[in-house]
C-alpha cells in the first residue's frame, strides 16, 4: 500500500504541501520555496508558500495547478488539474486579495478562481470556469464569469448537518 501512495502524482503533492506549510509556518521560508520548486519540478504543480490548508485536501491530479500564498482551504476540499487559484492585484501596487474555499468544496478542472472570493461549504465549481464573485453554501456554478446552475443539497442529503 505504501509504495502505490509513492507513485500516485496527487500523494505526492499533497506531501509537498505539507511539508511546505509545516516548513513555512516554522519560520524556513526559503526551504518552503526550495520545495515550491521541487512541486514544480515533480507534479508540475505550483504551490505558492503561505497558505492555510485543512485537513483532508485531495489534489487528484495534480498537474497545471498553481495556488498562491494567501489562499485558505477548509477542511475535505477537492482540487482537480490544471486550476489556477490567484490574487487579483498580482502587480503589486494594491494589497493582494486571495480566495477562501469552505469545507467539502469541489473546484473542477482548468477552473479559475481571482481574488478574495468565497467559495462556500460544499459549493462546486465546474470545469473550465472562471469566479469572480462569491459562490453561495451547496452551489454549483459554471461558466466564465461562472453563474449558479444548481445546488448540491440533494445530492448531499443530511451529510452536511
Amino acid at each position: 500500500m505504501l509504495a502505490r501512495c509513492a507513485v500516485l502524482p496527487g500523494m505526492i503533492a499533497s506531501i509537498i504541501v505539507r511539508a511546505q506549510q509545516c516548513l513555512f509556518r516554522s519560520g524556513h521560508v526559503r526551504l518552503a520555496h526550495i520545495l515550491r520548486t521541487v512541486g514544480v519540478l515533480v507534479v508540475s504543480a505550483d504551490f505558492v508558500p503561505g497558505m492555510e490548508i485543512g485537513t483532508g485536501l485531495l489534489i487528484a491530479h495534480p498537474v497545471g495547478v498553481t495556488i498562491g500564498n494567501g489562499l485558505r482551504i477548509g477542511n475535505n476540499v477537492t482540487l482537480a488539474g490544471g486550476i489556477t487559484i490567484g490574487a487579483r492585484n498580482p502587480d503589486g501596487r494594491v494589497e493582494q486579495e486571495f480566495a477562501t474555499i469552505d469545507d467539502g468544496a469541489i473546484i473542477l478542472a482548468h477552473a479559475v478562481v481571482v481574488g478574495a472570493v468565497r467559495i462556500g461549504k460544499h459549493a462546486q465549481v465546474g470545469a473550465n470556469s472562471v469566479v469572480l464573485t462569491d459562490v453561495a453554501d451547496h452551489a454549483v456554478v459554471f461558466g466564465v464569469p461562472a453563474r449558479k446552475v444548481g445546488t448540491r443539497e440533494e445530492l448531499l442529503g443530511d451529510a452536511t448537518a
